[in-house]
């Protein structure tokens, strides 16, 4: 197999399981057959890690359903993507982003 189709099996791999707080990278290299050093270099010639692309999708997720969804609250947003602590949801958007969730889904609504 080559590396490229690797690749688009684990991305795949990884968005249908976004909202479980406990995907790793140890647990998406099992669960896809190869080494967790082997999951770092596929990753690394892309220009990021395995954990910051997680980080980076459920972060997609999350201003998506910003965006689009009248949800409860923020902190259930990040949660329902596998970022359960609140805190932490509120600073990586922030930084990610340039708002607070709250102040970001104020802005488009």
């Amino acid at each position: 197999m080559t590396d490229t189709i690797l690749l688009d099996r684990i991305h795949a791999f990884i968005d249908a399981r976004l909202a479980d707080p406990e995907l790793t990278p140890a647990r998406v290299a099992a669960a896809n057959h190869v080494s967790t050093r082997q999951l770092y270099r596929l990753f690394e010639r892309e220009g990021t890690t395995v954990a910051r692309w997680i980080r980076d999708r459920r972060l997609e997720r999350c201003r998506h359903d910003l965006l689009t969804t009248d949800m409860s609250g923020v902190s259930a947003v990040g949660a329902r993507w596998g970022i359960p602590d609140s805190s932490y949801f509120s600073r990586v958007f922030r930084q990610t982003y340039g708002r607070c969730p709250r102040d970001y889904r104020r802005a488009v609504h």
